[in-house]
């Protein structure tokens, strides 16, 4: 727990000593990773999880995995994050013949699909039924009604 404004510790503090070679596979792995509660990549890190996932990134190149690992271990925490969204995004694909298992992670986390708007251009595509239940995003009521409470999921997002 650090003390005082959160913008006094923000990128003060240094977790890992990357080399320029990690440094690089970081940053060009940040690019291709976005997050449906937002707009950005990972590069512009512009709430929690776009934080988190870059500190993931670091550690992981710390550790010396390798591209492959880096977009597998993203796609994973993402869907993790945002479960709705990657179900919904796993049913599209399903429909284009492609099981979850054999996506492309740095296509799945590109902008056309974990994006905010690449989601909901992809939502738009895949039936209502297979919709039931979606509540990922920054904590914006979408104006849908609200479940019992036993059938309530928590929702997911950057709580803005």
């Amino acid at each position: 727990m650090a003390k005082g404004n959160a913008m006094d510790h923000y990128s003060r503090h240094k977790f890992f000593d990357l080399t320029l070679e990690q440094q690089a596979l970081v940053d060009k792995v940040s690019r291709g990773i976005y997050r449906p509660c937002c707009n950005n990549s990972t590069h512009f890190p512009d709430c929690n999880h776009g934080m988190a996932m870059l500190g993931l990134l670091e550690l992981l190149a710390s550790q010396g995995a390798s591209e492959q690992k880096m977009w597998k271990a993203a796609l994973a925490v993402n869907s993790y994050w945002f479960p709705d969204t990657y179900t919904i995004i796993a049913n599209y694909m399903k429909a284009k013949g492609v099981e979850w298992q054999d996506v492309n992670p740095q296509e799945i986390l590109g902008r056309n699909y974990s994006s905010a708007s690449g989601y909901a251009k992809i939502s738009s595509q895949v039936a209502p039924s297979a919709q039931r239940g979606s509540s990922n995003g920054c904590g914006v009521d979408a104006g849908q009604p609200i479940q019992a409470a036993p059938q309530q999921r928590q929702q997911n997002g950057c709580g803005i």
